[in-house]
């Protein structure tokens, strides 16, 4: 969490505050306010594609909650919810082909050198750069574009895989899509959080300044 301390501000525009009157005064606090936020969300945003191989989509997850005159509150929020692990460049191959998953989330696949038919799980690049293997994890030709395991989530337990079928021919079932970190969990680290306060705390009281002094140019107009 970020807080910003406004009351050096207010002291430092005391006489502004007293010309202006409340309501405008704390407009241009909410607008200060606003576009410092709006920065600390682009750097929040920054941070994490620097680190994570996230697509744009789930990067939307860093929002923001703006201030107004009447609650000078403003907030940068990460959604909680955990992103497929299809979202991160999957590679399954077996049986002389390889299935992928674009960054549009659709399925593709082509043939490749054939090493036997057995899959040795799929291959994904959660932190750019660094590419590892779920070994028990698979892909369904044909099927929705996910990377599925057979087990399933238990509450805070997380994936219970299973070792065995249930079935022993057809369908074996459950399988279920498996999941990946959370937007919140990739923005809240220490270095992704300094950056976000340098620009916030930096962007902030330029901002509130150059509000005030543009309504008061407005009132001697």
């Amino acid at each position: 969490m970020i807080w910003i301390n406004s009351a050096p501000i207010i002291k430092t525009f005391r006489s502004a505050q007293q010309q202006l009157g409340e309501r405008k005064f704390n407009q241009a606090i909410s607008r200060g306010l606003n576009e410092a936020i709006l920065q600390g969300r682009t750097e929040a945003r920054m941070a994490v594609k620097a680190v994570y191989n996230i697509p744009q989509r789930y990067v939307g997850g860093i929002n923001i909650i703006k201030a107004t005159s009447l609650s000078l509150e403003a907030k940068i929020y990460a959604s909680t919810k955990p992103i497929p692990m299809d979202a991160f460049s999957p590679t399954f191959q077996q049986h002389g082909k390889a299935l992928t998953i674009s960054r549009k989330g659709e399925q593709k696949e082509r043939a490749v050198k054939r090493r036997g038919n057995n899959a040795a799980g799929v291959t994904i690049e959660v932190l750019k750069g660094k590419k590892e293997v779920v070994p028990f994890a698979f892909m369904i030709p044909g099927a929705k574009p996910r990377v599925f395991a057979r087990g399933e989530y238990r509450n805070s337990y997380g994936f219970h895989r299973r070792s065995s079928r249930v079935n022993k021919e057809g369908n074996d079932t459950p399988v279920k899509p498996l999941l990946s970190v959370t937007v919140h969990a990739a923005v809240i680290n220490k270095k992704a959080m300094e950056k976000i306060e340098r620009k916030v705390l930096d962007v902030y009281p330029k901002s509130v300044a150059r509000n005030i002094e543009y309504m008061l140019s407005n009132m001697s107009s």
